[in-house]
């Protein structure tokens, strides 16, 4: 006699999800959050997530526990998993951390060969691209995987993995800022080919100097548009 799928569920969820499962639901909603599509304080039900990323309750609570180490989710041991809320105060912090963490990567990395300065280059074409179409899911994630190609050049993987840790966290605030299709300071600040060009040429102070410019910007647009909310 077939079970329904009420009966199947304790044998689905006796066993232990595939590693990749619920680090690949946490990067979904990683991207949802960044996004918008998760709000600040939202509730993370774990059988609402199991059925939106076909997946066990087990590997969705996985999911949540690894984006709470991170930080972009807050576990209430009553209430829930709910999307961590924003705040001046919060952004200051990471983005001082991320300064920090991304100068002494960018300083220590070693050059990118003609090879890798050609992916880079066609990575930064294919974002612009993706602004000018307004395709938000897809920049980010191609955005992400950007620095992360940069910051792989660095020996230092456990900084890497602290460096990209706040970079999601602080990417996040990028849900109230929107991405701009034409010409303008908000445009400006996600042009990324003086960074590669800095790396074509070996330039360490300019790609540091780049990189700080581009961070302090977006932490100004950041900073302004939360004053505005009162946050």
């Amino acid at each position: 006699m077939s079970r329904t799928k009420a009966e199947r569920a304790p044998e689905r969820e006796a066993a232990a999800p595939p590693a990749g499962i619920p680090a690949r639901i946490a990067d979904q909603i990683r991207e949802l959050v960044a996004s918008g599509r998760f709000a600040p304080g939202l509730r993370l039900g774990q059988v609402e997530l199991a059925e939106q990323f076909d997946a066990s309750r087990m590997a969705a609570r996985e999911a949540l526990k690894l984006l709470s180490a991170e930080g972009m989710v807050v576990h209430d041991p009553n209430r829930g998993f709910f999307v961590a809320a924003l705040s001046s105060d919060e952004a200051r912090q990471l983005f001082l951390l991320r300064g920090l963490m991304e100068t002494e990567l960018l300083s220590n990395m070693r050059w990118p060969t003609r090879e890798e300065v050609a992916d880079l280059r066609r990575r930064a074409h294919e974002l612009e691209t993706m602004l000018n179409t307004g395709d938000r899911s897809a920049w980010w994630r191609r955005h992400r995987e950007f620095h992360r190609a940069i910051f792989e050049l660095s020996n230092d993987k456990i900084i890497v993995r602290e460096a990209m840790r706040l970079w999601a966290l602080t990417d996040r605030y990028r849900s109230f800022i929107g991405l701009p299709k034409r010409a303008s300071a908000e445009r400006s600040v996600l042009n990324k080919h003086d960074l590669v060009e800095a790396l074509a040429d070996r330039d360490r102070d300019s790609l540091i100097a780049a990189r700080a410019h581009r961070r302090h910007l977006f932490e100004e647009l950041v900073l302004e548009t939360l004053s505005r909310r009162g946050l």
